[in-house]
């Protein structure tokens, strides 16, 4: 096998560990935040996780073969497509400072986010993390681990982010109904 093909595939991999990383140890000081009453409800983030549980296997199990013509430009794409993505989710946390939360949850107090990332669509976040789950399936040049993506997580990010835009809709009221409707949900100006 390729040490470059070797090298993008970890870096892949690298962009989804250093996420984990950040988001497990959160700010100095800060507790991490919890969904509050009546948040989005955690069965959309069990069935999330549920599918990320899939495709990390499948990565390692059903790897592409690394002496295919198209391996070393599947993998260099699928790593440009997991930083990307990677990059994308960072600078969207960030712009959600405390309004953060891993369960869906939202107040007043935190505000309703719409700039940065935001401005162009309402989840940002889960289209990094799809992003970065496709690159990683490149990268590997599994074409299991890319149905995982399209048929497990895809569909789950998008019942995760319906839940949040019930509870932000219920909170925020006519300023998120204009938000929603001025913004595109996960793909800018399509969808």
């Amino acid at each position: 096998m390729s040490t470059l093909l070797i090298v993008l595939r970890v870096f892949s991999l690298l962009a989804f560990a250093g996420l984990v990383l950040l988001f497990v140890s959160g700010r100095p000081g800060k507790p991490a935040t919890r969904a509050s009453r009546g948040g989005g409800g955690r069965a959309p983030v069990v069935a999330n996780l549920s599918a990320a549980g899939l495709f990390f296997p499948s990565l390692a199990f059903f790897p592409g073969s690394s002496e295919a013509s198209m391996a070393l430009p599947l993998a260099l794409s699928g790593c440009l497509i997991a930083l990307a993505g990677a990059a994308l989710i960072l600078r969207s946390r960030a712009e959600l400072g405390p309004a953060w939360s891993f369960v869906p949850k939202a107040d007043k107090d935190t505000g309703l986010v719409t700039t940065g990332p935001f401005r162009l669509v309402r989840h940002p976040i889960y289209l990094g993390l799809a992003m970065l789950a496709v690159g990683q399936a490149l990268a590997f040049g599994s074409w299991p681990s890319l149905m995982i993506v399209l048929f497990g997580i895809v569909p789950t990010f998008a019942w995760r982010a319906h839940a949040e835009e019930k509870l932000l809709s219920s909170i925020f009221g006519e300023r998120y109904t204009i938000y929603r409707e001025r913004t595109k949900m996960i793909i800018p100006h399509l969808l």
